[in-house]
Formats: C-alpha cells, sequence, structure tokens
C-alpha cells in the first residue's frame, strides 16, 4: 500500500506485481497482453512504441513477433491529431492494441506529455490509424526517480518501474503496476510456484489464484528487499519533503549547469560542448534532470566519450557514455542512420564498447544525471572538471554573471542556499569584485606574437611573470622529465625542452592507429601498442616510428 500511496493511487485502481526489474516487467506485458495475431478473422493487434524508448521496449516486439503480431516504431513527432472519425463499422472494433513510451527519456531527459495516456484510450490521438481499442503501457522508470507520478489523474494500464532508480536501492527489484480494469484481459502460460490454485502432474489441468499479483509473481519473490521498500520511502520523504521537491530541486541543479555549459566557449567563440536536447531547460514538466551532450574541441570536431568518461574519473566524477540502452534517440540526437549503425557494427563496434568514433564520426555521447542525493557543489565539481580540462584560463572569461542571475531567480524558495553568490563565484577564474560589478565580462585581446626561436618560446611560456612558481610543502617544483606521446597509446618520447602549443605540449596525442575498418585502436584492444616508439625531429619537420619485430 505505501507504493500505491507513493503513486496517488490505491489497490482499487491498481494492481502491484513484483519482478526482477524493470526490463522483467515489459517482458511480463509482452507474453501476456491479450495479442490478436495476423491470419484470424478479427483484425489483428498492432505494438507500437515511441522510437526515443530504452531497450527493453524495443525489444518486447521479438516476443509479438513470435506470435505473430506486427510491431511499429513511431517517432514523436508522428504522434498525429486524430482529425476525423472513423467509419461506424470500424468504431466498434474491440481488437486491442498496445501503445509504449516513455514519461521521460533517458536519453536526453525529454518529458513527453502525461496527457497523452487518456488522448490515446480516447481516440484524440493515434499512434498509427487502425481501427480497434488502445491501451498504454508507461516506461516510468526514469521519470519517478526524480518526478511524482499522478495515477489518479494520468491512469495508464501498465507501468513498469525499478526500485533502485528511486532510492539506489535495493538492486534487482521492480515492479509492474497494472491497471485492474485490464488485469481480467492477460493471459499467462507459464506458471511457477505459489500462482496455481490448483493444477494436476498427469494431466493439463491448471487453475490459477485469483489474486492478479500472485497469478504473476512465479516463484518466491524478493521479499527481504521488498521489506527494505518502506525503509527507502521513509528516508526519501524524511530527506526531501516528497517527490514535488526533488523535482524542483534536481531541475534547478540542471538548468545550472545546462546554462553554465551552454556558454561555455573557446577563445575563437567555438563552443566546448554540443548539448542534445529539444528544450532549453526553463520548465520542469518538459525536461527531467539529464543532461546528454559530447565535447568538442576549438574545430567543432567531438572529442571520444570514452577519452571524457577516463578523464572525469581522474575527477572522481562518474558519468554514463555511450547510446545508454536507447540506439533510436541516439540515431534521432546523433544524426546516425540505420546504414552507419549497420556499419558501425562490421567495423567492430558493439554496444558497451570503447569505440567512441567511427571516421570521424561519434557513436554516443556523454550523459550526467542529478538525484535526490546531488548537491550544488556537485554541478560545480562538474563544471569545473570542464573548464579546467578543455579551457584555459583566458579562455574562461564567459558570462557568467547572468547566468547567475538567471539561474538564481529560477530556483525555488526552499533551496535558497543555491542562490548565495559566494559559492557561485568558487567556479570562476576572476575576482568576486568582477563577479558583484558587472553582468557581461570584456574579453581582452593581448597583442602576442610568437618568439623567433623554440628555445624562446619556451621560455616565455614558463617565465614566472607569465605563471606562478608551483611550490610544495614551501618549496619550487622543478620539471625533472617530460614525456610526449604523439601517438596514443604507443611508447613515450622523452625530450630535456619542447614547445607548448595551445593545446598543450606541441604534437603531444596528436595521432592515433586505426585499423583497416578506420577504428581507433588502444592498448586494450592491441596491447603491443606499447612496443612502438615514435620519436619527433622539430629541425627536419619529421616523426620516425620504430618498433621491435
Amino acid at each position: 500500500f505505501r507504493i500505491l500511496q507513493h503513486f496517488h493511487t490505491t489497490a482499487e485502481d491498481y494492481t502491484i506485481i513484483f519482478t526482477s526489474g524493470c526490463t522483467a516487467a515489459l517482458k511480463l506485458i509482452a507474453e501476456s497482453f491479450p495479442w490478436i495475431p495476423e491470419g484470424t478473422e478479427q483484425p489483428s493487434s498492432r505494438f507500437c512504441y515511441l522510437t526515443d524508448s530504452h531497450t527493453s521496449v524495443v525489444g518486447m516486439r521479438g516476443i509479438t513477433a513470435s506470435m505473430n503480431v506486427v510491431s511499429v516504431p513511431v517517432k514523436p513527432k508522428e504522434i498525429l491529431l486524430a482529425t476525423s472519425r472513423l467509419p461506424a463499422e470500424e468504431q466498434n472494433c474491440k481488437t486491442p492494441h498496445l501503445f509504449s513510451y516513455p514519461a521521460q527519456s533517458n536519453f536526453s531527459g525529454t518529458k513527453y506529455p502525461l496527457s497523452w495516456i487518456q488522448d490515446i484510450k480516447s481516440g484524440k490521438l493515434c499512434p498509427i490509424k487502425i481501427p480497434g481499442k488502445w491501451f498504454v503501457l508507461l516506461d516510468a522508470a526514469s521519470y519517478v526517480s526524480s518526478s511524482p507520478l499522478d495515477l489518479g489523474v494520468h491512469q495508464a494500464d501498465f507501468i513498469p518501474i525499478s526500485f533502485y532508480k528511486i532510492f539506489g536501492f535495493p538492486t534487482g527489484l521492480g515492479a509492474l503496476l497494472v491497471n485492474n480494469r485490464i488485469a481480467p484481459l492477460l493471459r499467462k502460460t507459464y506458471f511457477g510456484g505459489g500462482t496455481a490454485a490448483a493444477y494436476l502432474a498427469e494431466e493439463n489441468f491448471y487453475f490459477p489464484k485469483k489474486s492478479i499479483a500472485e497469478r504473476f509473481e512465479d516463484g518466491t519473490v524478493s521479499f527481504l528487499d521488498i521489506i527494505a521498500l518502506k525503509h527507502g520511502f521513509d528516508v526519501l520523504e524524511k530527506l526531501t519533503g516528497g517527490m514535488e521537491k526533488i523535482k524542483q530541486h534536481t531541475f534547478a541543479l540542471a538548468h545550472y549547469t545546462y546554462t553554465v555549459l551552454s556558454n561555455l566557449k573557446y577563445a575563437n567563440g567555438a563552443p566546448v560542448v554540443h548539448i542534445y536536447s529539444d528544450t532549453d531547460f526553463s520548465n520542469p514538466d518538459v525536461q527531467g534532470p539529464i543532461i546528454n551532450f559530447n565535447v568538442l574541441n576549438e574545430n567543432g570536431e567531438v572529442l571520444g566519450f570514452s577519452e571524457v568518461d577516463k578523464m572525469a574519473s581522474l575527477h572522481n566524477i562518474h558519468v554514463r557514455t555511450g547510446c545508454f540502452c536507447n540506439t533510436g534517440a541516439c540515431q534521432m540526437y546523433l544524426d546516425i542512420s540505420n546504414e552507419d549503425i549497420q556499419r558501425n557494427l562490421q567495423a567492430g563496434h558493439v554496444c558497451g564498447d570503447n569505440i567512441d568514433l567511427v571516421d570521424g564520426h561519434p557513436t554516443g555521447s556523454v550523459r550526467i544525471s542529478f538525484g535526490y542525493m546531488s548537491s550544488f557543489e556537485d554541478a560545480q565539481t562538474f563544471l569545473n572538471f570542464i573548464i579546467a580540462t578543455r579551457l584555459s584560463k583566458s579562455d574562461t572569461e564567459i558570462p557568467f554573471q547572468s547566468v547567475t542571475k538567471m539561474t538564481t531567480e529560477s530556483v525555488p524558495d526552499d533551496h535558497l542556499s543555491f542562490s548565495n553568490p559566494d559559492k557561485l563565484s568558487s567556479i570562476l577564474p576572476i575576482s568576486d569584485g568582477e563577479l558583484r560589478s558587472n553582468l557581461s565580462v570584456t574579453k581582452t585581446t593581448v597583442n602576442w606574437q610568437p618568439p623567433e626561436t623554440e628555445a624562446e618560446s619556451i621560455r616565455a611560456a614558463v617565465s614566472e611573470t607569465a605563471v606562478p612558481t608551483c611550490r610544495k610543502g614551501g618549496k619550487p617544483i622543478t620539471v625533472a622529465n617530460i614525456y610526449l606521446y604523439p601517438i596514443k597509446s604507443c611508447s613515450a618520447f622523452e625530450v630535456t625542452e619542447w614547445p607548448v602549443g595551445n593545446q598543450g605540449l606541441l604534437y603531444d596525442r596528436n595521432w592515433m592507429v586505426v585499423n583497416q575498418n578506420g577504428v581507433c585502436m588502444t592498448q586494450k584492444q592491441e596491447p603491443r601498442l606499447c612496443l612502438v616508439n615514435p620519436s619527433i625531429d622539430l629541425k627536419q619537420k619529421i616523426m620516425v616510428i620504430q618498433a621491435d619485430g
């Protein structure tokens, strides 16, 4: 009852079926929905799903195909408004169809309208124009981790959820909330321990238990983890005050981070990141606390997500990378065609690997998400990481003040700690006086010409007037060795002095080895790369590559 209370409904309207997770709940729906297959006298059923859906939703089509039921992917923009009524004979058609869509995209954080539930069931909206009765599967796994869901108002027929996405614990426990109006229509073929009211071992006789939950929960449920759920809901309520406050808190963090990220520019004016979003993060009703992006270099080229992930881990920041089990959204936002997916597979790229670029094109992206335990300091730490790894001090003169003004006005009263300008200023490479006096920063251009010789270039780059002396324990730090890695994943090249370019040591990590398909290789795929020894002769402007064997 605590679970139903959390979703503002009662046992009169919904039944909870415990599963091993959201994926198991979706599989259960596909197996038990009252499909009408092709080739019968009745019109056949359709399974429609939004292309911006999790793999586990798309995977339901494997089960429907085995039942001779057609699956139809629908793009978000293709949910058409029904402008004309069906013929009278078609209006009475009772063929059951199922439409699945996420309350919140796990890729971009876009929140799709909950009003679609009633509109589709009533025929006001139609995924595809076909006679029959539509039922709605609302994938709420991502949505309910940071937003309230009122099933008293938005009465979807099926709602799969995952508890660890809400609390962080326990893993391996999810649930399927089934609308009691459709529950009697569900069909079940397999029966496990605890689901039978009676059956015969020697004859094909089986009578299920009356309770929907008992009928579908095969075997022993994870009752110890189920007991832990009460404590999860208690802590959630005690620490936060409820899901509405979590929604406002997490959105404030996402809004602030998005605003700063989208304003980061290199010295040449090029953006530091490309954010994949359908919104401007101005409304928590249409955007969740998820920011999906790729990091760019000064030329606008994408840095591979694997490289960003490794750099983030060095700063104790956990990001998720790839396509996030949502190939449809990944294709849509990154402009990856069906042919590209198949070509990448032939080139050796599979879901979940570290191959982030194929022929210079990204195969995925980077995602950060905020939860109820996330803090403003977490957002600052992430932004400091991006600034520290992508921008020099002269590049970071960004209009943070206007960002600060926008953000603090959008934060609810019960999160006023976020609007402390002292906290905001800690991320900026400018003084407190500058922070408070102006709403914009004027970029200063220094008329600097490169020295004639490389030695002068080095001395100018490391002179005491240009860079303050680094100290440790009160003593100056002296550079003893300089190692260059001209080719990533290959051996180092030691020098005593070296020019500094606008991205660090000149030619450091400037090349990569690729295979015959154009896929970049690392020591993870080919450990013998460490035996390759590159060296650079600046005077002759050549690189010599040597390798044993």
